[in-house]
């Protein structure tokens, strides 16, 4: 004991100090980590199940991936009137420049889903996005903030709204034709799965399917009662009396079998154990300066300073996907676009863009950007077992709507 005193004695103070600095840090570090999935709401719908996939080598190296699917799905909330007419054409202004810039390993530029709001429909807005579509830089998809009493009044208020998105060539693909489309609940609360105020109506599910709705995409929902306990996989429901219907009767999309009933494509849900800034990963573009349940440490200072690549290996070791089918990774990502006008076009959406180009080319993955509607037919594909690439089934089932009337820009 003495000897180890003195040997003690002999290290110096700073190396002492150092070696106690470390200690600390690891010991704190996991000590914040737990907390943050204490503090975060529901964890319990997901975390324990995880960190047994975890534990199981589910989130290993994905040496089985070849095809890097990646849709981005946005919340996109400009408002209405003429101030926001023309903050809405800036946006998509700098947006077609950023999108112009990148291309997937087709040559296609990078490919937006604009989830635009019944709850604040401008049509002005909509015209806007619609011409965007045409120039070859996405689709125009429905997003709502809704509370009913029920059923009969959500459905023939959604049937009407429809109609100011067929107008200007959205969700159809003839004239006159039904309107088909993807959806993306407001309050995160699909199928009443949170409280009544920001829903109301449990036969949510099969009233979307009913007017045209072939998919969900509201998910991963961090942090709310909507969480589904079915998470990081390609999924089908069918509704049920009861809210979030969508627990109860889950079944995974599966090579060569056709699913039945609402696709739900979820981004990718997990822990990031390399970066203590992100920890709780949830598929949000911006989140990234430290709002929000994702609980960073601190904050970059610059956007293009926080996107690493090693959260694009994360989401393809997550590889959210097609049971029998893991060459094909999704990645749906999700973003509330318009209010995060500054973030998204001081670097953020390049430095996630470029990261994702060079990570796919650096590991031999083919990259594709799609949209909502093309990774819905990229499922069916494989559904039917075509034994096609991505690229010759973009529209396997669904064809383009009328606002892409001219070619992808180049």
């Amino acid at each position: 004991m003495h000897a180890i005193k003195a040997l003690f004695a002999r290290v110096p103070v700073w190396l002492r100090l150092s070696v106690f600095a470390c200690l600390i840090i690891l010991l704190l570090v996991p000590l914040w980590m737990g907390a943050k999935i204490v503090k975060t709401s529901h964890s319990d719908l997901w975390v324990p199940q995880y960190l047994k996939d975890q534990l199981a080598g589910r989130y290993n190296a994905n040496d089985e991936a070849k095809h890097f699917i990646f849709l981005m799905c946005d919340h996109w909330e400009p408002g209405s009137g003429p101030k926001n007419q023309a903050k809405a054409q800036r946006w998509l202004q700098n947006f077609e420049d950023v999108s112009a810039r990148h291309t997937d390993s087709q040559g296609r530029n990078f490919q937006y889903s604009w989830f635009y709001p019944i709850d604040n429909f401008d049509p002005v807005i909509v015209e806007q996005l619609a011409a965007s579509s045409g120039r070859g830089f996405g689709e125009i998809e429905v997003h709502w903030h809704h509370y009913h009493d029920g059923g009969e009044s959500f459905a023939a208020e959604f049937k009407t709204a429809l109609t100011g998105f067929t107008d200007v060539g959205a969700l159809i693909s003839s004239p006159g034709g039904k309107p088909r489309f993807s959806f993306i609940h407001g309050n995160w609360t699909l199928d009443n799965s949170g409280a009544d105020r920001l829903c109301g109506v449990n036969d949510e599910i099969q009233i979307l399917q009913d007017l045209g709705c072939y998919a969900d995409l509201t998910f991963p929902a961090l942090g709310t009662s909507a969480q589904p306990k079915t998470f990081n996989q390609i999924f089908y429901c069918q509704d049920t009396p009861e809210p979030k219907s969508y627990d109860t009767t889950a079944e995974p999309a599966v090579l060569g079998k056709p699913g039945a009933g609402l696709m739900m494509i979820p981004g990718p849900l997990g822990l990031d154990f390399k970066d203590p800034r992100i920890f709780m990963e949830y598929g949000s573009l911006d989140d990234a300066q430290g709002s929000g349940a994702t609980g960073k440490l601190f904050s970059p200072k610059n956007a293009a300073g926080y996107f690493k690549k090693h959260r694009v290996d994360l989401w393809n070791r997550i590889a959210v996907g097609i049971e029998g089918k893991p060459e094909w990774v999704f990645v749906k990502i999700h973003a509330h676009g318009f209010p995060h006008a500054d973030l998204f076009f001081d670097g953020e959406m390049d430095a996630m863009l470029t990261a994702i180009e060079e990570y796919c080319v650096e590991n031999n993955l083919q990259l594709h950007y799609v949209t909502a509607r093309e990774a819905y037919n990229l499922v069916k594909a494989v559904e039917a077992d075509t034994q096609l690439s991505p690229e010759e089934v973009y529209d396997f089932q669904i064809p383009p709507p009328l606002t892409r009337t001219a070619q992808p820009a180049q």
